[in-house]
């Protein structure tokens, strides 16, 4: 499930400089800075690159473009898991990708032999492997699948060519259908984002 937030705090008129951002923005409450709904999306993202460069790499800035008059662009700026908490989850996290990569080796191998050739080939192909006692559902999109475990529950959306390769949002969501690994979960509070950062600071390589 998505992070629950706070109602974030706003502002509308000239972004206030940095280092007032920083104070304002504490870990679970968003702060909010509205433009006014005739602003230019270019002078949006210049004011999101000009904020970006004064905060601590903790902050992250997400420029929104809004939704016309009822909703104007905005840049949301929250707070990321920062260096201490990382290292305190160092182990956690490790021990979370190991298991997704064994579990990800697993389920490729045996796709990439009975799935793959027929997918390829536009032709018909099984939905469902049966992988060490468990059926896994299929949901095939360009180089990934989506496996479920019908028996478990369990999401695990895997590159099938690289199963070692992590993506941020991949990665939580395995995290969650499996109910396990409460730590690294608890400490998502802004979902993938806080996943990559600390995924970044613990030095974990993400690619193939």
């Amino acid at each position: 499930m998505p992070p629950s937030h706070p109602e974030p705090e706003a502002w509308s008129g000239d972004l206030p400089a940095p280092d007032v951002v920083a104070r304002s923005v504490v870990r679970g409450r968003r702060a909010t800075f509205a433009f006014s709904p005739q602003a230019e999306w270019a002078q949006v993202l210049a004011a999101a690159e000009g904020l970006r460069a004064g905060l601590p790499g903790d902050l992250l800035v997400i420029a929104s473009p809004g939704t016309g008059s009822g909703r104007p662009p905005a840049l949301v700026v929250v707070r990321l898991i920062d260096e201490a908490e990382a290292g305190r989850l160092r182990d956690r996290l490790h021990a979370l990708v190991a298991e997704f990569r064994e579990l990800a080796h697993r389920l490729a191998a045996p796709f990439r032999r009975h799935v793959e050739p027929a997918y390829d080939q536009e032709d018909c192909y099984p939905d469902e492997l049966e992988v060490d006692g468990e059926t896994w559902s299929l949901h095939i999109h360009g180089e990934h699948c989506l496996f479920t475990g019908l028996r478990s529950g369990t999401d695990i959306e895997v590159h099938t060519e690289h199963p070692d390769a992590i993506d941020p949002g991949f990665l939580l969501r395995y995290a969650e259908s499996t109910g396990r690994h409460p730590e690294v979960r608890a400490a998502c509070q802004e979902g993938f984002h806080d996943l990559a950062r600390l995924l970044d600071l613990c030095q974990v390589r993400t690619g193939a």
